[in-house]
């Protein structure tokens, strides 16, 4: 199956670092541009406090009343060639004094305060700031006025402020698409590995599960679904080595009885004969049914799990099999837990488990001999007294299609198989205790919560 997604990786690194390089460009050239208005304006009002600050100490009244300067005026602005100039006015707002040239338009309103104030005015082409200080000369209140004219062309420092986020933009989209060109090759470069497991991977084929990703070039980001990829293969190939296995073992254990079974069906009119063949076909469909339920048990997964009574579910195993031991000449008993016992599983498992163990305890225990049921808070066992299986053996009679004598002894050897597998799925185990005269196998549960 295709995923199916929005964007490619490398698309959505580029749009985001896009947006984040634009984003910070943007601050950036703002903070700049802030920075230098503030500036600008801190060299402005400090010209406009030199120039006043001058003209106020050379200020004087001359004998008919009106103010003059003392010293040359070049000598109080020398930055008027720069734009800038003073004006002195009265109460009435009247100019008394001004620089040359002096700007008419810092006649208009201009601010007569009892503390300095910083003002601006703009006229169809130039914008002016000033500096409105209250001054006494011999008694007299005027107002002393420097202004600046901002567009002269010898005052630069506005323009530069003006222009700075303009050609700041210019510059720096030519050096976003570089930088994002040199994105896209660095992430392609690292996504390179990550390609070429890509490719590794679509080589893998029922006939060839021996791939890993175990190139080191790969990311460190991208390991962790690499291992658990290898994890996974570990599995299938274990999964698919475990079928070919257990097919190639079941059909050697049915070859025999189906070509018996062919061969003495044309003498089925000697009834010894069709004794012996019907005990073939019976060990046969016994194989054929143990297939089956290790079939069932791979699809474990996928099947509802119910609350399962095992004194009930043992009890209907008892009364199935009872038949069976009693015409051997042994009993068999039922030792019930002080409280029911209830547990998560499939019955339909746990019940062809326990007739497993069954039907191995009526086949390994002589007459006169007890087969007892017992179970536990979160166990279930069955005890025969038969001959016991040697220490050598014990962990051997798990294995499936394993029998002591295959010369003598009849069944699939799936049997126990099929009990461990039980209890594994549900994740339990089986213990096995075992000594000359008696015999104990026991399903131990985990814990129910």
């Amino acid at each position: 199956m295709r995923i199916v997604g929005p964007r490619s990786l490398l698309s959505r690194i580029l749009l985001w670092h896009g947006v984040a390089v634009i984003v910070t460009a943007l601050a950036v050239s703002l903070g700049v541009y802030l920075f230098l208005e503030a500036t600008a304006d801190h060299l402005e009002r400090q010209t406009l406090r030199s120039q006043a600050l001058a003209v106020q100490r050379a200020l004087v009244i001359d004998g008919t009343g009106r103010p003059g300067i003392a010293i040359p005026r070049d000598a109080i602005a020398p930055g008027t060639a720069a734009g800038m100039g003073y004006v002195v006015v009265d109460r009435s707002g009247r100019a008394l004094l001004a620089s040359s040239p002096a700007p008419p338009i810092m006649f208009r309103h201009i601010p007569r305060k009892a503390e300095a104030a910083y003002f601006s005015r703009r006229s169809r082409h130039s914008v002016y700031s000033g500096l409105s200080v209250p001054v006494v000369v011999r008694g007299r209140s005027m107002w002393l006025v420097a202004t600046q004219n901002l567009d002269h062309p010898a005052n630069i420092v506005d323009d530069i402020v003006r222009q700075f986020l303009f050609y700041g933009v210019l510059i720096v989209l030519p050096l976003l698409l570089i930088l994002l060109a040199i994105d896209a090759l660095i992430v392609r470069q690292a996504l390179r590995p990550v390609r070429r497991a890509s490719a590794l991977v679509r080589t893998i084929a029922p006939t060839r599960l021996d791939v890993r990703l175990t190139d080191p070039r790969l990311p460190l980001e991208v390991r962790p679904l690499a291992e658990a990829v290898n994890v996974a293969l570990d599995r299938l190939t274990d999964s698919l080595r475990m079928q070919r296995d257990f097919t190639a073992d079941a059909a050697h254990e049915l070859r025999t009885p189906i070509t018996v079974a062919r061969v003495r069906a044309g003498e089925i009119a000697d009834a010894a004969l069709r004794d012996a063949l019907i005990g073939d076909l019976d060990s046969l469909t016994r194989t054929v049914g143990y297939l089956l339920d290790i079939a069932e048990m791979d699809s474990f997964d996928t099947l509802p799990l119910e609350r399962v009574d095992l004194s009930q579910l043992a009890r209907e195993s008892i009364a199935g099999i009872a038949p069976l031991v009693f015409r051997g000449g042994k009993s068999i008993a039922l030792h019930d837990a002080d409280e029911p016992v209830v547990i998560l599983a499939q019955p339909q498992f746990i019940a062809r488990a326990l007739g497993a163990l069954l039907e191995n305890a009526v086949k390994h225990t002589p007459a006169g001999t007890r087969i007892d049921v017992r179970l536990g808070p979160t166990s279930l066992s069955v005890t025969d007294d038969g001959p016991g299986i040697p220490q050598a053996e014990q962990d051997e009679v798990f294995r499936r299609f394993w029998r002591r004598d295959r010369s003598t002894a009849v069944g699939a050897g799936l049997g126990l198989a099929i009990v461990q597998r039980v209890a594994e799925i549900h994740g339990g185990r089986v213990v096995l205790d075992s000594q000359p005269g008696q015999t104990r196998f026991t399903i131990q549960f985990k814990k129910q919560a």
